[in-house]
C-alpha cells in the first residue's frame, strides 16, 4: 500500500477537509475516494500519472441537479483502486485529462455520446456507437421517463 499511501497524503494536501474519504474495508472496491472540485481534475490527474497509476476507467452518474463524473485509477499493487469524483453541472464542460492520460479520449468520448457532458479540449468527441446526427444523449435521464430521478443530496446524504 506505499503508493496508494503516498497518493492519499498528496491529495489531503491539495483538496479541502473533508474531500478524501477512506473505505478501510473495501467494501466499494475501492480504498479510498476523494471529491475534486472541476478546477483542480487536470492538477490531480497530472499528480497520479507522475506517481505511475492509470485510468482504469470513467463514467457519469446523471442527478436532477448535476451531473457527477467518476473516474477510477489503479495501479499494480493489491487493494491499490481508488476512485475521483467531479461535480459538473448540466450545462457545464469539464477539463479533459485525454492529455494526461491517453485512455481518457475514448472514455470521454463515450461519456459524451452518452450524456452529452463536454470535455474541454478533448480533440475528438465524435459519437462512436449512435448515428452521426443522432440528437439524443440515452444515458440522460431527461431522455426517457425515470421514476427514481433524484438530487445526489437524496442519494449520499
Amino acid at each position: 500500500m506505499g503508493k496508494v499511501n503516498d497518493v492519499l497524503e498528496k491529495l489531503q494536501k491539495m483538496l479541502p477537509g473533508g474531500a478524501v474519504a477512506r473505505d478501510e474495508g473495501y467494501r466499494a472496491g475501492v480504498v479510498f475516494s476523494a471529491n475534486v472540485p472541476q478546477s483542480q481534475l487536470r492538477e490531480v490527474a497530472t499528480v497520479l500519472n507522475e506517481m505511475e497509476f492509470y485510468l482504469e476507467s470513467c463514467t457519469a452518474i446523471d442527478f436532477q441537479d448535476t451531473f457527477e463524473l467518476v473516474y477510477h485509477f489503479n495501479c499494480y499493487e493489491p487493494r491499490s483502486r481508488f476512485a475521483v469524483r467531479v461535480l459538473c453541472g448540466h450545462d457545464q464542460a469539464v477539463p479533459t485529462v485525454c492529455d494526461i492520460f491517453k485512455t481518457a479520449k475514448w472514455q470521454e468520448r463515450e461519456i459524451h455520446e452518452f450524456f452529452g457532458i463536454s470535455f474541454v479540449d478533448n480533440p475528438d468527441l465524435r459519437r462512436l456507437l449512435l448515428p452521426e446526427d443522432a440528437d439524443f444523449y440515452p444515458l440522460k435521464k431527461t431522455f426517457g421517463k425515470v421514476n427514481a430521478y433524484r438530487r445526489r443530496e437524496e442519494i449520499y446524504g
